[in-house]
C-alpha cells in the first residue's frame, strides 16, 4: 500500500515518459506533501516495494544523481492492490465480466477490449 506521499511520487513516475532523478521528482511534484528531504525515504521504501527501479544515472552539477521509473503500470498496481494475491488467471473472467457490466453502453470500449483479446491471443500462439 502507497502512503499518500508515494502516491504523489508513483503518480509522476507513471506520467514521465523517461527515468526521473530524486531532484526532478521533487521539482516536479506539485502540491507536494512532503518535505524535499524525505524524497530520499520515499525513493528507498519504493525500492523496497519493489515499485521502481533504478534505470540509469544522470550527471548532476558535480554528482552523478540515480534515475528512477516505474517497475509495473499504474494499472497492475491498482489490480494487485484490489486483488492481492487473489488475482490468478480463474479470476479473470469474473474480472472482465463485471468490467463489462461497467461499460455495457460504451461500444468503443468493448471493442478496444475484443482487439486486446485477440491481440493476446496471437501473442499466445506466435
Amino acid at each position: 500500500m502507497l502512503t499518500k506521499s508515494e502516491r504523489q511520487v508513483m503518480e509522476l513516475l507513471w506520467k514521465s515518459n523517461e527515468g526521473l532523478t530524486t531532484i526532478q521528482i521533487v521539482e516536479k511534484c506539485k502540491d507536494k506533501t512532503f518535505k524535499d528531504s524525505y524524497i530520499h525515504v520515499m525513493i528507498n521504501s519504493l525500492l523496497k516495494k519493489g515499485l521502481i527501479k533504478v534505470s540509469g544515472v544522470e550527471h548532476v552539477s558535480r554528482n552523478y544523481a540515480r534515475k528512477f521509473v516505474p517497475t509495473v503500470s499504474k494499472e497492475e498496481y491498482f489490480l494487485k492492490e484490489l486483488f492481492g494475491n487473489e488475482l490468478s488467471s480463474s479470476k479473470m473472467p469474473e474480472l472482465f465480466s463485471a468490467f463489462i457490466d461497467c461499460v455495457s453502453d460504451d461500444e468503443k470500449a468493448i471493442f478496444e477490449l475484443e482487439h486486446l483479446i485477440k491481440e493476446k491471443k496471437k501473442e499466445l500462439k506466435g
